[in-house]
């Protein structure tokens, strides 16, 4: 007390708002990814890497038509906070890939997104490559664990020699299963028991150097 008396009063008030400055700081970098400018209103980023922002991707949304062109730190998830399912539901959407890449970039579908924004995030995801093959995975804040891995099926249309791709992809969950669809054949079932995290949001993963469009996204309930 005798230290304060012999401040002036400025600094004891800035001594004494220190704390409530420092809370104010963390709350902004907690929802800062949730604020990065050039993503489409409504929209939510996640990247993988923490020094990501904005500037890694051009994010686009005309007529319902998705376009994402990421550079070398742009993998990342987006989605929709509304777009939350739970019990029996089906995501899906169909992606062109504009561009051959030089090492095969995965994108595709997740769902069962919660606190996607935190340490602890957690999704499962279904993604394909320009090689014709798809992977299962579910996420765990940094941890991956691979449920199906990279797997060739005659469903996934590949790049071959040909300027672009086009694949329908598909997640059905019922109260039995869940199975993994690409262009209207399924490549996978898994019984719902031996999974986690299938009820949260719904969304999109899309990895770095990939140029990528997205049509007809939606989440049916």
């Amino acid at each position: 007390m005798h230290f304060l008396k012999l401040l002036p009063v400025a600094a004891i008030f800035m001594l004494l708002s220190l704390p409530v400055f420092a809370q104010q700081h963390q709350q902004m970098n907690s929802s800062q990814s949730q604020k990065i400018e050039g993503i489409p209103k409504g929209w939510n980023v996640r990247f993988d890497h923490a020094s990501a922002d904005g500037s890694d991707v051009e994010f686009t949304v005309n007529n319902g038509v998705l376009h994402f062109n990421a550079d070398a730190k742009g993998a990342a998830i987006y989605y929709k906070p509304e777009m939350r399912a739970s019990g029996s539901f089906s995501v899906n959407g169909t992606f062109s890939q504009l561009e051959k890449t030089h090492h095969p970039e995965a994108y595709g579908l997740f769902i069962g997104g919660n606190n996607l924004q935190k340490d602890n995030q957690q999704y499962l995801y279904f993604l394909i490559h320009q090689g014709g093959k798809f992977l299962i995975k579910r996420r765990t804040g940094d941890h991956t664990e691979t449920i199906v891995d990279w797997k060739a099926s005659d469903a996934v249309h590949a790049l071959g020699n040909a300027s672009s791709v086009t694949n329908k992809l598909e997640i059905k969950r019922t109260n039995d299963a869940v199975t993994f669809w690409a262009n209207g054949q399924q490549v996978k079932r898994i019984p719902a028991s031996q999974l986690k995290y299938l009820d949260g949001i719904a969304g999109l993963r899309i990895n770095h150097h990939l140029n990528v469009k997205v049509t007809g996204f939606k989440l049916d309930k």
